[in-house]
C-alpha cells in the first residue's frame, strides 16, 4: 500500500484521507480477485462493479497472480459476450437497424 508523508503535529487532509481509502479499496479488491481466481470456484464468482471500476483505473498496478490474471480475462470476456448478446437480441426487431 502507498504510504502517503504527513508533516508531524498536522491533520491529514481531506485529499490525503481520500487517497488513502482509494489506496485500500484497490489492495481490498485485488487480494479478492486473487483468492477468488485461484480457487477452484473461479468460474462462478461474479465480477461487481467495484471490481472493474478499480480494474480500470489501477490495472496496470495491480499485481495479480498470472494463472489468476488469465482466469479474470477469461471472465471478463464471458460478461463482455453475455453483454454484447443481449444488445443484440434488444435490437434485433428495431426496424431502424
Amino acid at each position: 500500500m502507498a504510504k502517503i508523508i504527513n508533516f508531524p503535529n498536522s491533520p491529514k487532509s481531506e485529499t490525503q484521507k481520500q487517497a488513502e481509502a482509494l489506496e485500500l479499496q484497490k489492495w481490498k479488491i485485488e487480494n479478492t480477485l486473487n483468492v477468488a481466481m485461484m480457487s477452484d470456484l473461479w468460474e462462478h464468482y461474479q465480477i461487481t462493479k467495484e471490481d472493474i471500476e478499480c480494474l480500470e483505473q489501477f490495472g496496470e498496478v495491480m499485481k495479480l497472480q498470472p494463472i489468476a490474471a488469465a482466469r479474470l480475462i477469461s471472465r471478463l470476456a464471458n460478461q463482455n459476450k453475455q453483454l454484447a448478446n443481449c444488445m443484440e437480441l434488444q435490437f434485433a426487431d428495431d426496424p431502424w437497424s
